[in-house]
């Protein structure tokens, strides 16, 4: 496990310095210790106990410079606060800050050496929780557990998409993990109620990484819309999980669907997108009352234009002229069966909800 990795690390690091040390994450929070080696200070026994740093400890921290730095930095003491002078050594990944590892140097500074094998075991550790803490963050960030703000320490910002796949979550977080071992900056990844969730926020061609996903564990992939940051994150989530059951529903949407392009199976999902401003396919519509009830006569009589241009009382030239602009506004095809049916229903619905 990850955590059990961390631990070991650590302690060898404290062991081979002779200095008591604790890993923090970016909240603040203890995610390992050492056992006692050298000096104990009140701080530090607090911290252990409290699984936590207190905010006039973190005051006197950032007050020299730790939440910046990306070099080792001695934070000296204080008897205020029962605190020795400590080392400070950012724990950075690809360039993504995951936390701080803290060494207790009392009276005495770490030497030359011991310094360059605290940063070499630092580097290590980084990697250990990068990579499985921007799968535990991205899991609590979809889960409601945490929010955006902390979650954007670890996972980034910026516009992202979802990718999801459903199958055994064994044979998902080995395919998963083996096509990422080749990314030089794999994206979050994170295994929820038997899907595979990958975070995609730095560029990633989603299409290509769910082709290749799908051919390797043969079951259709999803894709989110684009969204603007973390904060719709969740919605994204719920794109991605739809249009991999879309895909594993209609062969045609194989082997990626991608939700703006989901259709019917939007509405299937999610029947009170005929509400206004939902981003269901009439919305561009609804300024037009006369194009829409040109619509639903058109598709209620089975696209007879004929039948349609009599109900309508309209010459047959207006009423092709209607629907073109309908086409145009839906931005759907009424010689697509599918389309049709996604814009019959989304119809239906609207009625159905109004009531």
């Amino acid at each position: 496990m990850i955590a059990d990795d961390v631990q070991d690390l650590l302690e060898s690091l404290a062991v081979a310095i002779g200095r008591g040390m604790s890993v923090d994450d970016l909240e603040g929070r203890v995610v390992a210790h050492s056992a006692h080696h050298g000096e104990v200070d009140q701080v530090r026994a607090q911290a252990i106990l409290s699984r936590s740093v207190p905010a006039e400890v973190s005051a006197w921290q950032e007050a020299h410079g730790v939440a910046a730095t990306r070099d080792p930095v001695r934070v000296p003491r204080n008897p205020g606060l029962g605190m020795a002078a400590r080392l400070c050594v950012p724990l950075l990944h690809q360039d993504r800050r995951v936390g701080y590892l803290w060494i207790i140097e009392g009276h005495g500074p770490l030497s030359p050496q011991e310094r360059d094998r605290a940063v070499r075991d630092a580097a290590a550790i980084a990697a250990l929780l990068d990579d499985g803490g921007s799968s535990h963050t991205l899991s609590q960030l979809l889960t409601g557990e945490i929010g955006v703000r902390r979650a954007a320490g670890v996972l980034g910002e910026g516009p992202l998409r979802i990718l999801a796949l459903r199958g055994d979550p064994d044979g998902l977080r080995e395919a998963v993990g083996d096509e990422l071992a080749r990314v030089r900056r794999p994206p979050a990844f994170t295994i929820l109620d038997r899907h595979a969730v990958l975070l995609l926020n730095r560029g990633e061609d989603a299409t290509a990484l769910g082709e290749r996903l799908a051919a390797r564990i043969r079951v259709g992939a999803g894709v989110s819309a684009t969204h603007p940051g973390l904060e719709s994150a969740v919605r994204a989530h719920e794109e991605a999980l739809t249009a991999a059951r879309a895909a594993a529903a209609e062969r045609t949407l194989r082997p990626v669907a991608h939700w703006p392009d989901l259709g019917v199976y939007r509405l299937l999902a999610e029947p009170l997108t005929g509400r206004p401003g939902a981003g269901g396919p009439l919305d561009t519509l609804r300024e037009h009352p006369a194009l829409l009830a040109t619509l639903e006569t058109y598709l209620d009589s089975a696209g007879d234009a004929q039948e349609t241009a009599r109900q309508l009382h309209l010459h047959r030239t207006s009423l092709y002229y209607r629907l073109a602009r309908i086409e145009q506004l839906a931005g759907r095809n009424l010689k697509n069966g599918t389309h049709r049916l996604e814009l019959h229903l989304a119809l239906k619905l609207c009625r159905w909800n109004a009531v």
